[in-house]
C-alpha cells in the first residue's frame, strides 16, 4: 500500500495537528501530493516541513474567500484535486444551552458546519469537472447522539452527517464519493481541552474515567487509528462506499 495514492493530489484542512496532521502524514507516506490548510500559521509551517513538497495555505475555513484561495492554490500547483479531507473544527465552550451566548453558538457553527459546506461546495466544483474524486468529512460520535452542555458542537456535527449524505448523492453521477468519519474519544489536543473544561482542577481524572467507559480496551483511540479509516475511505478499496458515516469509537455507541 506504499504507493496507494501515487500521483494523487490531496487537500487537508485542519492539517497542523490532530486528525489533520495524522491523515496528511499517512497520505504522503502512501504517495499523495499534499496541500495543507490551517489558520494557525506557525504550526502549519512546522507540519509542512515534515512532508516533502507539501504546499501550506493559511486559511480560515469559515470564510468563503479563504476557502476559494486554498482550492485555487491546489489547482494552481497541481491542476486537480483527487482527495479531500474536510476536517477543520473547533470544540467551543461547554455549557448548558441556557448559559450559551449566540456568539458561542455561531462561532462553532461557522467553523464546523459552514466551513464543511464551503469546502464541499468549492471542491465539488473541481471534482465535477474532473468527473472523479473522493472526500471524507470529519463528523463525530456527537453527530449521531446528544450530549448535555455540548449543543453547538452536537448540532454542527449532526449537520456534517447530513451534508455528507447530500454531497454523496450530488457527487455520485460524477464518480465522486463522499463519506464521513465519526470519531469517539481520541487522544488529541481537543480531547484534552474538553477534559480541562469539565474539571479544571483535575482533568486527568476525567480522562481516566472517560477511557474506562470505552468497551474496546478502556482507552482513548489515536489520531493514527482515525487516519487509517480516512485513508481507506479515500482509497479505491472503498470504491463502492459513499454516503456513509463511519464510527471510530471502540464500540462505545454499540
Amino acid at each position: 500500500m506504499a504507493d496507494r495514492f501515487a500521483g494523487k493530489v490531496a487537500v487537508v484542512t485542519g492539517a497542523a495537528a490532530g486528525f489533520g496532521l495524522a491523515v496528511s502524514l499517512r497520505l504522503a507516506a502512501e504517495g499523495a501530493c499534499l496541500v495543507l490548510v490551517d489558520r494557525a500559521a506557525d504550526p502549519l509551517a512546522e507540519a509542512s516541513t515534515a512532508i516533502e513538497d507539501a504546499l501550506p495555505v493559511v486559511a480560515d475555513v469559515s470564510q468563503p474567500a479563504d476557502v476559494e484561495s486554498y482550492v485555487q492554490a491546489a489547482v494552481g500547483r497541481h491542476g486537480r484535486i483527487d482527495l479531500f479531507f474536510n476536517n477543520a473544527g473547533i470544540e467551543g465552550r461547554l455549557a448548558p444551552m441556557t448559559e450559551l451566548s449566540v456568539e458561542d453558538f455561531d462561532r462553532v457553527l461557522a467553523v464546523n458546519c459552514r466551513g464543511v459546506f464551503l469546502g464541499l461546495r468549492a471542491v465539488l466544483r473541481v471534482m465535477k469537472e474532473q468527473r472523479s474524486g473522493a472526500i471524507v468529512n470529519t463528523a463525530s460520535m456527537a453527530g449521531i447522539r446528544g450530549s448535555a452542555t455540548f449543543a453547538p458542537y452536537v448540532a454542527a456535527k449532526h449537520a456534517v452527517v447530513g451534508l455528507t449524505r447530500c454531497a454523496a448523492l450530488e457527487g455520485a453521477p460524477f464518480g465522486i464519493r463522499v463519506n464521513a468519519v465519526a470519531p469517539g474519544h481520541i487522544d488529541t489536543r481537543m480531547a484534552r481541552d474538553l477534559t480541562a473544561q469539565i474539571n479544571p482542577a483535575d482533568p486527568e481524572s476525567v480522562y481516566r474515567q472517560t477511557a474506562a467507559r470505552v468497551p474496546l480496551g478502556q482507552r482513548y483511540g489515536t489520531p493514527q487509528e482515525v487516519a487509517s479509516m480516512v485513508a481507506w475511505l479515500l482509497s479505491d478499496e472503498a470504491s463502492y462506499v459513499s454516503g456513509n458515516t463511519q464510527l471510530i469509537d471502540g464500540a462505545l455507541n454499540a
